[in-house]
């Protein structure tokens, strides 16, 4: 699984917890109790939020657009690129 798996995950059940939470206050009122985990929540929620800051993740939904360009052909006449498979300029293969 990757990170963004394990977050995605993580997150769900985050989201889970606080519709269960939240069915429970209903039901109940606003008993200490389930406000305490309510505040929990919240706090595991914001963490995690400051964790995928941290990360650096990207959204798995964020589309990254790749040009259909040409590459730029100065980038390899410098003569010190390696050609694939055959390896710098004036070496031989073994």
């Amino acid at each position: 699984m990757t990170i963004h798996d394990e977050l995605d995950q993580t997150r769900r059940a985050v989201q889970n917890l606080e519709k269960a939470l939240a069915a429970l206050r209903n039901q109940l009122g606003p008993h200490l109790d389930v406000l305490r985990l309510l505040d929990d929540v919240a706090r595991c929620s914001a963490d995690l939020r400051r964790l995928e800051d941290q990360l650096g993740t990207p959204s798995r939904h964020e589309l990254v657009a790749i040009p259909d360009d040409d590459y730029t052909h100065g980038l390899w006449a410098t003569g010190d690129a390696d050609h694939e498979g055959l390896g710098a300029p004036g070496r031989r293969a073994p």
